[in-house]
């Protein structure tokens, strides 16, 4: 085993940790941008964990994968955050 595989499986790892906290945020977090946040950074370690799979497999499907799920987590976060807008714009509105 060579030491890039090696420290491919420790950044799986770290990664993987990562992604339970994230999980953890997104179930206690107190307002919805704090879930948004953690549901775009739940999907970035999702991918990041792909990428690494898909080096250390040597298959180059996985990463045609990850480009797709990357921008479908894009638009989602995107369109989250446009709710969010005309969600405040709209309270502003009822305030005046």
């Amino acid at each position: 085993m060579s030491l890039f595989t090696i420290a491919a499986y420790i950044a799986i790892a770290i990664i993987s940790i990562s992604t339970i906290l994230t999980l953890v945020r997104f179930f206690k977090g107190p307002s919805l941008p704090d879930r948004i946040i953690s549901l775009d950074v739940f999907s970035a370690n999702l991918l990041a964990v792909l990428a690494i799979y898909s080096v250390l497999s040597e298959e180059k499907a996985y990463l045609n994968v990850a480009l797709i799920m990357s921008l479908i987590a894009f638009v989602g976060t995107m369109t989250f955050a446009y709710y969010l807008v005309q969600k405040r714009e709209k309270s502003k509105n009822y305030d005046q």
